[in-house]
């Protein structure tokens, strides 16, 4: 039996979907419709309640890159529950590579995290520790070992009931 919102949602201060929804709104493309707070947690709660049910799957890929340089890869997997990780990528190789990078976090499919960064073979990698009410988890992205490989490590998390986490470590292409 599928857990009721207010027990799955017990202890969440209900301002968190205001601030889901203003995060989500300023990443939003122009000419999408503004969300919500309301919409954020009738989405955040549908999928709770299907994750509750249909259980967990580990975290799968949908997107990965082609490891072509010199253009904007983008990626994303699927890490627990509503929660996804996605990015792009530009790699522009040699032994002193650059890449020019984003990387966000998305619940029930909307961006609610975004940052843009870049990474060098002096500076291979970043990582970020997040808390975003219904949402937490930790972050590292960067380009490891001789095939110039893009790597995505960390774990998220997500609140129903009790903390809901899974770790990933994902390969998403490589470059070399």
């Amino acid at each position: 039996m599928a857990t009721d919102p207010a027990t799955g949602l017990q202890g969440i201060d209900p301002g968190v979907w205001d601030q889901l929804a203003r995060a989500i709104n300023e990443r939003k493309k122009d000419d999408e419709p503004a969300t919500t707070a309301e919409e954020v947690k009738q989405h955040f709660v549908s999928e709770a309640r299907r994750f509750e049910a249909e259980g967990v799957e580990p975290p799968t890929i949908i997107k990965s890159v082609t490891g072509e340089t010199d253009r904007w890869e983008p990626w994303e997997f699927q890490v627990i529950g509503p929660i996804s990780v996605y990015g792009g990528i530009e790699f522009s190789g040699g032994s002193e590579w650059t890449a020019r990078a984003e990387v966000g976090i998305k619940l029930s499919g909307k961006v609610i995290w975004s940052e843009g960064f870049h990474l060098t073979s002096k500076m291979n990698s970043v990582s970020w520790e997040k808390s975003l009410g219904v949402v937490r988890g930790k972050l590292t992205v960067g380009i490891f070992g001789d095939n110039k490989c893009l790597k995505v490590t960390g774990e998220g998390c997500y609140w129903w009931v009790k903390w809901r986490c899974a770790g990933f470590d994902e390969t998403l292409g490589c470059f070399g």
